[in-house]
């Protein structure tokens, strides 16, 4: 016991004198265990990837730094919450809370009161912001406006950016460069269906769907009411399309598009209460089926 007990003193005492030089700054702090001590600093979700840090000193204040524990931004605020490397959210006490910028160059955050949030970087200081009245932008640096704020929502998917004009049917696709590319077919919707292979379900302008790649090409024609991933097997979607009386009709479609169960059934609906079994109407006759079985069978 005696051997334990001055062992665990010695690395006790080692771990203190490590300690000494950072205990003048993080002592008295509130530290998470996604913190990483750092030159006296507190620094937060230190091994999320960025070049730029929030850390909070011994008052429990909030500065930058960088992934060195090197200060950039002094810590006055209360709060701030890293949004991407030049962009944050600010907490001050008796003031709004407020959408800041970095600027490296002066070593200061500056308050963007044009802007409500940040919602994607898109490479380097080129970042989607939202503004006042909710509608999305690309703003280069904080400032300079790339791409108007006239969207509800900007999506990366695959190497583009597509973005759906607020108040409108429309969607808008751009390339890397930001450049708005030039589609075969007009938009009205778009939403993502397999991040994986980044397909996209596409709405046209007579409200039929689709499917296409991040490289704007067709794989599946715009002839469809409905494209739904299958929950339980990402290779499998539920599909619907209008029959010649304009009743709804339900198949299944695979992920190479290949039709594998007919579009011949009056309702395909995954059941609420069996996992992997599928609820199926045809010719008023309704089944509770496996899936397996269901598309090997059909």
């Amino acid at each position: 016991m005696k051997k334990i007990l001055i062992l665990s003193i010695a690395i006790g005492s080692f771990y203190s004198c490590s300690q000494k030089k950072d205990k003048t700054l993080a002592e008295d702090a509130t530290v998470q265990n996604t913190d990483t001590i750092i030159n006296g600093l507190v620094v937060n979700n230190y091994k999320e990837k960025g070049l730029y840090k929030t850390f909070k000193n011994a008052d429990n204040k909030y500065g930058i730094s960088d992934t060195k524990g090197n200060i950039i931004v002094e810590a006055t605020y209360d709060g701030l919450e890293r949004r991407s490397d030049f962009y944050y959210m600010s907490h001050n006490a008796n003031k709004p809370d407020a959408l800041v910028w970095l600027d490296i160059q002066n070593k200061k955050l500056i308050i963007l009161p044009d802007y409500l949030d940040h919602h994607l970087n898109i490479k380097d200081n080129v970042d989607v912001v939202v503004d006042k009245n909710q509608k999305m932008g690309v703003v280069a640096d904080g400032k300079k406006v790339l791409i108007p704020f006239q969207y509800e929502s900007i999506e990366k998917i695959g190497n583009k950016y597509f973005a759906k004009q607020s108040n409108k049917s429309v969607i808008d696709v751009f390339d890397q460069g930001l450049k708005k590319d030039i589609l075969p077919f007009s938009l009205k919707d778009a939403v993502l269906l397999s991040d994986k292979e980044n397909l996209v379900t596409v709405t046209n302008d007579k409200d039929k769907m689709g499917v296409i790649n991040s490289d704007l090409k067709l794989l599946v024609p715009f002839e469809y009411s409905s494209i739904v991933p299958y929950t339980h097997d990402s290779h499998y979607f539920i599909v619907s399309k209008r029959g010649a009386d304009g009743k709804p009709l339900f198949g299944i479609m695979d992920n190479q598009f290949k039709i594998v169960v007919p579009v011949t059934y009056t309702s395909i609906d995954e059941s609420d209460n069996e996992e992997k079994k599928l609820e199926v109407t045809k010719d008023d006759v309704s089944k509770t089926i496996d899936f397996k079985d269901f598309i090997t069978k059909k």
